[in-house]
């Protein structure tokens, strides 16, 4: 039998040892994140919960009746209001392309004229702050999440998502159901959407 001998006689040990440190290292690097992740998680969900728990009422919002025009995969214009949506699996666009989620509900059916540059270039910094805090004409939202541990049966799903207002660098946290009569445990998210309407909206805290 021939031996790996390094050159002060003594067989190589020592990169095996290594490798299996840095194996270890690894999965333990694993673990911490996916505990970390889950412990995140675990968080959010439990905002939601208390959430839904003390501020749900069912209601019944009405979709978006006028023409709702598609610029590209990921942004669709209501009237006068645009709405892109980013950072948001393909599978539930289906939700603003069929104007199940009205953008008149965040800020009302009004919209208000947007200001050229060189118009916002003139203004004060309050001047400034107002104008986005009111500017409704261009929205985006980002990461919108089904809640499945929240949703209560097939015929409901519960939704979570950020909106991003112009000129303001921290989103504001959203939550909303949708419902649909004909749902079953079956059904497809495809499926379930197609007949579905928003029965719950409501407008949780800045995040920082």
């Amino acid at each position: 039998m021939i031996k790996n001998v390094s050159s002060c006689g003594k067989p190589r040990v020592i990169s095996h040892f290594m490798k299996k440190l840095l194996i270890l290292f690894f999965l333990l690097n694993c673990f911490v994140f996916k505990v970390i992740g889950q412990t995140n998680e675990s968080s959010n969900y439990e905002f939601a919960k208390r959430t839904f728990k003390s501020e749900y009422k069912k209601q019944s919002f009405e979709k978006y009746d006028g023409v709702i025009k598609i610029i590209n995969e990921s942004t669709f214009k209501f009237g006068e209001k645009t709405l892109t949506i980013i950072n948001t699996d393909n599978s539930l666009l289906k939700i603003f392309k069929k104007g199940i989620f009205n953008p008149d509900i965040v800020f009302g059916a009004g919209t208000s004229k947007p200001l050229t540059q060189n118009q916002i270039d003139t203004m004060s910094t309050n001047e400034k702050v107002f104008y986005n805090m009111v500017r409704n004409d261009s929205l985006n939202i980002s990461s919108v999440k089904e809640l499945v541990k929240l949703n209560p049966n097939y015929k409901t799903k519960r939704f979570v998502f950020w909106l991003f207002n112009p000129g303001r660098l921290n989103p504001t946290e959203y939550y909303f159901e949708l419902y649909n009569d004909n749902a079953n445990y079956k059904s497809s998210l495809n499926e379930f959407l197609e007949n579905a309407k928003m029965t719950f909206f409501y407008k949780g805290t800045i995040i920082i």
